[in-house]
């Protein structure tokens, strides 16, 4: 059977079960259909949407375009493009407050050459060319391909297709002559039968033959039709969506996932407004609002596999912030965190995951990205979730292996892989968590009733239940990016923000040599007091330290006027309202039941119960080595805030390859 035919087949099947619906069919797998074409993800965006900050209580029409590339390890023949009904809260998965009518088109700007003699000479400064439907061949001509020729003088540079118009011979309704309106006129005369080479071209997309469809909200994904797309391994294509609003109220999606990267501010673009013109057939390059983006949440292929290659499985990666690569910078391929970065790109993928969300929220409403997983035929799941549960609702140990099993035992009854995933620690820290010993396990959180002055050595909390003398306090350290990387031996380092730093904070970071302080600000350069000790990468996260000396321990409390007095005074002034931690070195009931549930993965039979198909123990590589519990100090300062891994951590865990693109294969 042609891979034509196989196409055509594929192409009516999941027209079908397009048209049934979101009843989340299972996709028949790659090995099921040995080797033919199959839909997989190709690509798809980091998160199902992005933070607070990317929230849009203004526009009501978005037009977006993000690049996507075919995969390194087969050919694809058509699309269908995903989007999602839902947004993922930090409270978990909810519904959209507003409903979107969706338009949409895939822009191929280098497939699809196709060299044909014009019909008719035309002079220059015309506007249009003539060709004859039998010279036009299978592939056609769209808005939007670019138009060539041989030699100079003929056509000016970046001439596309800006119309066609095309006549039939009656009573056969056999094509007849086709005018091309040119986007720029001709510079000089042409000739009949000069060759002309069109390339690229948009093709609409279709929801049950529709050319638009409305997104109502819920807890589900709408998927459209096939687009037919003839791109090579690697091929780079577009996805251009137009979108109008009921309402203002949008939540906007994070940057690119894999396959999915900026290109340029001219390629890749997103606009928002109160009303936009639909300008996905429209071969005009627009600006760039930016912001956050409006697209698919993941494109699917129909793709045809390499001769000898063995194709990937595909992953839905489920869980929090850590999951989701906080504390971690996007690398050039726009992938993030230690489970992103590990799939090296080789491993299609979509995320659902997003800071703050629990297990708990999953279980009572993960319809959505059940249907993210089920519905696009994803072989694996990725399952890193419970730290918030543990840390915010004292959630025990055997409540969360419940409801653990209750979410794996879901995906894996539709035919998923399951991979858990262990907790790293959660620490305060006086230094910036360069040592062991300046860490402790939150006890209380309180925040500070009057400001502090410098030399101060007592504070008047907002509360005192909890607060023993002994314990340590602490005050989160600020956190801010590098803007210019430094080189070793520099004395300065520029930030992208230096609000509320002031001279005489510690600093800590990858490079930045213990005991160093802020000898001066000017403008968003800092002086250091102490020559950095080795690289100061761009992008990576500085911590300056507070008002709290480090190692500053409780010394007595004034329990009626909820006053602490302090081991060491303060080193700067300290705001009113500033949170103050309080901690102890023996460890917590969160973090007591933190240990309980790692160790219960750790053994074969708590990997079965919960219905695991394995163990990717990051903790292992987060955690002292030296079995203290607290955040490992022998790689610099491996956590940005006690909860998160920074970007050292992430690759060194990259490194491990306690994850492997071959743990993921098509089944």
């Amino acid at each position: 059977m042609s891979r034509i035919l196989l196409c055509a087949v594929a192409l009516c099947l999941t027209f079908i079960a397009s048209a049934r619906g979101n009843n989340f069919v299972p996709q028949p797998t790659l090995r099921q259909l040995g080797g033919r074409p199959v839909w997989v993800p190709i690509c798809s965006r980091r998160g199902v949407n992005g933070s607070a900050a990317y929230y849009d209580a203004t526009n009501t029409a978005i037009m977006d375009q993000v690049g996507c590339y075919a995969p390194s390890w087969g050919s694809v023949s058509a699309v269908k493009l995903v989007y999602a009904a839902f947004d993922m809260s930090q409270a978990g998965e909810v519904d959209r407050p507003v409903t979107a009518t969706v338009t949409a088109a895939v822009f191929q700007p280098n497939a699809n050459s196709n060299t044909v003699p014009a019909s008719a000479a035309s002079s220059a400064g015309s506007t249009t060319l003539q060709f004859s439907g039998t010279a036009l061949g299978a592939n056609g001509i769209s808005v939007g391909q670019t138009i060539t020729t041989s030699g100079s003088g003929y056509l000016a540079s970046g001439t596309t297709v800006a119309g066609v118009s095309t006549s039939y011979t009656a009573g056969t309704n056999a094509v007849g002559a086709t005018s091309v309106t040119l986007s720029t006129p001709t510079i000089g005369n042409t000739t009949t039968n000069q060759l002309f080479t069109f390339a690229g071209g948009f093709t609409p997309v279709r929801w049950g033959g529709n050319r638009s469809v409305v997104v109502t909200p819920g807890h589900d994904v709408v998927t459209s039709d096939p687009a037919g797309a003839e791109i090579p391994s690697g091929g780079l294509f577009f996805i251009r969506t137009a979108a109008s609003f009921s309402a203002a109220g949008l939540q906007l999606m994070d940057y690119p996932g894999t396959g999915a990267r900026i290109i340029g501010n001219n390629i890749e673009f997103d606009s928002r407004s109160t009303s936009l013109n639909d300008q996905t057939m429209n071969a005009a390059n627009l600006g760039n609002s930016g912001g956050g983006y409006w697209c698919p949440v993941m494109v699917l292929g129909l793709v045809t596999p390499n001769a000898g290659v063995t194709p990937p499985g595909t992953v839905l990666i489920l869980g929090d912030s850590i999951a989701a690569g906080t504390g971690d910078q996007a690398d050039a391929l726009g992938l993030q965190g230690y489970i992103q970065r590990s799939l090296e790109n080789t491993v299609p993928f979509v995320t659902a995951a997003r800071g703050s969300t629990l297990a708990a929220g999953l279980v009572s409403s993960g319809n959505g990205q059940y249907g993210l997983s089920v519905d696009t035929g994803t072989t694996d799941v990725i399952l890193e979730d419970g730290r918030n549960d543990i840390q915010q609702f004292s959630t025990s140990a055997a409540t969360l292996e419940s409801l653990m099993t209750t979410i794996a035992t879901r995906y894996a009854s539709a035919g998923k892989r399951v991979w858990c995933v262990t907790i790293p620690p959660t620490t305060i820290s006086s230094d910036g968590w360069t040592t062991l010993a300046n860490q402790s396990w939150i006890q209380t959180s309180y925040t500070a009733s009057g400001s502090v002055s410098s030399g101060s050595g007592s504070i008047v909390l907002s509360g005192i239940t909890g607060v023993a003398a002994g314990q340590t306090v602490v005050i989160p350290p600020a956190n801010e990016t590098v803007a210019t990387g430094a080189a070793l031996g520099a004395t300065s380092v520029a930030l992208s923000s230096v609000t509320g730093l002031s001279a005489g904070q510690a600093v800590y970071g990858p490079g930045i040599a213990p005991g160093t302080i802020i000898a001066g600000i000017s403008g968003l350069t800092l002086t250091l007091s102490t020559a950095t000790t080795g690289t100061v990468p761009v992008n990576s996260a500085l911590s300056f330290g507070t008002g709290i000396a480090p190692g500053t321990t409780i010394s007595s409390i004034n329990s009626p006027t909820k006053t602490i007095t302090l081991s060491q005074p303060a080193i700067a002034s300290i705001p009113s309202g500033s949170t103050i931690y309080t901690g102890a070195q023996s460890a917590n009931a969160a973090e007591i039941q933190r240990g309980l549930y790692n160790s219960y993965l750790h053994t074969s039979t708590g990997l079965t119960a919960i219905g695991c198909a394995g163990l990717i123990d990051d903790n292992a590589y987060f955690a002292d080595p030296g079995g203290s519990g607290k955040w490992r100090v022998d790689l610099g300062a491996a956590s940005v805030d006690g909860v998160h891994p920074n970007g050292v951590l992430h690759q060194a865990v990259v490194n491990a390859r306690i994850i492997s693109p071959s743990m993921f294969v098509a089944r």
